[in-house]
């Protein structure tokens, strides 16, 4: 709904009303319109609002057509108003505009003075003032030109009453008085607000979005109107909104698919034909067909046809991505110096929609090469998968060389995974001065994951935690039995605007007599970029023939605040504490704590830190940063 200021024409004792296009002064309805006059000797020309915007450009043609005595120059505008407003005029007057012409003529440059007015009062209107006091003057000589705007608002008209009403089948709903409270909510312009004709709409159009979104897709504005008393300096809302009827998920259309069956598509849905409509659903089911890797677009929207009575159809339109990926990665951290990685996926193995990846990965401490295989999800939501691994690790001292092979059963929704795996493991382990000792496992476990954060690459807000547990049986392929418990959480809250807490803690135990046998992997070292800052990359463990290896016990807590300087750099603080060890009576806390910068970029985020270990006194540096090039 546009708003029609009535301008010079106003009667302050009278209240004026808009109603859709209309406006109102008590019971009369005006032509307010605004309107240009010009000026050539005797010629005088009005034009209507629909060609207000192209008035310039008339003015030019009408005056290049009577033989007046003109002169190109150019001019400068002066506005004299509250700041915010000055910034709204200097935006959208035709005077402004034409002031940053190479040459505009002496009648052209009276005229848009002359008009000026009249358009000031019309944009003043859409920000809630209705009686402004206007002075508006041409001073200077020829080629020195100033168009001069003096502009008293006055008191803005603020908001005295909202009435919003909703008709139609919601009225008989159950849950009527919690969309009722949403709709609400939604429409944003309270009473006592300055009105404003863009809250205005932008608060209708919330309302009618917060209905549509649930159960009444058809929601419409069928009437709407804003009582302006310029008197009172009061405006009066009214919203009337036709729910529609309420539908339900009709049939899946997909179109797009060539390479792969429609089954696979089909098993991503969390909606079935018959579930109540929620447009929360139908972004989900997109979040997950682009999160899947095998479609590069993405589109599900409801079929909006009025012959439909009840049931609404959901057409998604895809477009299939590559089938075959090189990815090609680099990247640094003071824990593991420069990285390097390479990769390569064939999304549609054998033409069934198998996904084989394998990836190469190179740092100063460690070489690895892994390899697998996943099948498509399934209807269930769970799918299933293989993978292999090589790697050696050369870390405090500590030389390993493992092969595993795993076979994992994973469950994803978008705030929760599930996993169930089973892993064999042979290791091979040197220390210094000592002979290569070999260890085996056949390893069950189980993790789960919670994630409720605003955004994956740069959180600020949220949490996240994770627990595993699993074990071995010594009469199971293992070298000894043992059990496996591991958490780990964080938690991010927001501070004022530019500030983020970050709480973070980790804790794990090995449920074993003694360590002896047990492959490193499933034992605790800690200490790095990501862990306690302030020491070497896990060099915080158990001493053993001139290394630092894996202990039973582990526990790290972390105390972070970062303040935002601008949208994407920040400077941090932290606090950070923990250790591994084999028993706890021996669990001494390690101690660092510093600061540093924070970016958070397209690709994730940048950390650069310096922090002092209280155990060795000394001052670390710590950095990462890393990208991905497919």
């Amino acid at each position: 709904m546009a708003v029609a200021s009535a301008g010079a024409r106003m009667l302050p004792s009278l209240p004026c009303r808009f109603t859709g296009g209309r406006t109102f002064f008590g019971n009369r309805q005006l032509q307010t319109k605004p309107f240009l006059l010009l000026r050539l000797g005797d010629l005088q020309v009005e034009c209507l609002d629909r060609i207000r915007r192209l008035t310039p450009a008339l003015a030019c043609v009408v005056l290049s057509a009577v033989p007046v005595a003109t002169h190109a120059q150019s001019f400068r505008v002066e506005i004299a108003a509250p700041e915010r407003l000055a910034a709204v005029l200097r935006a959208n007057l035709d005077v402004v505009r034409w002031s940053e012409r190479e040459a505009v003529t002496d009648e052209q440059l009276r005229q848009l003075v002359t008009t000026a007015p009249q358009q000031v009062r019309n944009l003043l209107a859409t920000e809630g003032y209705f009686s402004p006091q206007i002075e508006a003057e041409l001073a200077g000589e020829p080629g020195q030109r100033v168009a001069r705007l003096a502009v008293e608002p006055g008191e803005p008209t603020r908001v005295a009453a909202i009435e919003l009403i909703v008709r139609g089948a919601i009225e008989s709903d159950s849950a009527l008085e919690e969309r009722m409270r949403r709709a609400r909510s939604a429409f944003a312009v309270a009473e006592g607000m300055v009105f404003r004709q863009s809250e205005w709409n932008d608060g209708k159009q919330a309302a009618v979005r917060s209905l549509q979104r649930q159960l009444y897709a058809a929601a419409r504005v069928t009437d709407s109107r804003a009582d302006i008393d310029p008197a009172t300096r009061e405006a009066r809302l009214r919203v009337e909104i036709d729910s529609g009827p309420p539908f339900v998920f009709g049939e899946i259309e997909v179109t797009g698919l060539q390479r792969y069956a429609l089954p696979i598509v089909r098993n991503f849905s969390p909606i079935r034909a018959g579930d109540p409509y929620d447009e929360d659903e139908l972004l989900k089911y997109q979040s997950r067909l682009l999160g899947s890797g095998y479609f590069a677009s993405a589109i599900v929207s409801p079929v909006r046809d009025p012959a439909i009575a009840d049931a609404m159809p959901i057409r998604i339109n895809l477009v299939e991505g590559q089938a075959r990926r090189v990815d090609l990665g680099a990247g640094y951290s003071t824990d593991r110096g420069p990285r390097f990685q390479a990769g390569y996926t064939d999304q549609n193995t054998l033409d069934r929609a198998w996904r084989f990846h394998t990836q190469a990965k190179v740092d100063r401490l460690s070489e690895q090469v892994v390899g697998g295989l996943t099948f498509p999800r399934r209807q269930s939501g769970w799918f299933y998968g293989l993978a292999g691994q090589f790697n050696h690790q050369d870390i405090q001292g500590e030389e390993l060389t493992d092969w595993t092979l795993t076979g994992a059963r994973t469950f994803i929704l978008e705030r929760r995974e599930s996993q169930l795996a089973l892993q064999y493991r042979l290791e091979g382990q040197k220390l210094p001065g000592a002979v290569e000792d070999d260890r085996k496992a056949l390893f069950l476990s189980q993790a789960w994951t919670w994630i409720g954060l605003d955004d994956q690459l740069s959180p600020r807000d949220g949490y996240m935690f994770r627990l595993d547990v699993g074990g071995a049986s010594r009469q199971l392929l293992s070298d000894r039995s043992f059990g496996r418990v591991r958490t780990k959480g964080t938690y991010l809250q927001p501070v004022s605007t530019f500030g983020t807490l970050i709480l973070r803690l980790e804790a794990g135990s090995v449920i074993a007599d003694t360590r002896e046998d047990l492959p490193s992997a499933y034992l605790f070292r800690t200490g790095g970029d990501t862990t306690v800052r302030g020491y070497a990359f896990e060099s915080l463990g158990v001493e053993e023939g001139g290394a630092i290896v894996g202990g039973r016990y582990m526990a790290v807590g972390s105390i972070e605040y970062v303040q935002w300087l601008f949208e994407n750099w920040g400077i941090a603080a932290f606090y950070d504490a923990g250790n591994a060890v084999d028993k706890w009576s021996d669990f001494r806390a390690a101690v660092g704590y510093g600061g540093g910068l924070r970016w958070s970029s397209p690709i994730g985020g940048l950390s650069f830190d310096v922090a002092h270990g209280e155990e060795t006194n000394e001052i670390r540096l710590h950095f990462s940063v890393g990208i991905v090039f497919r």
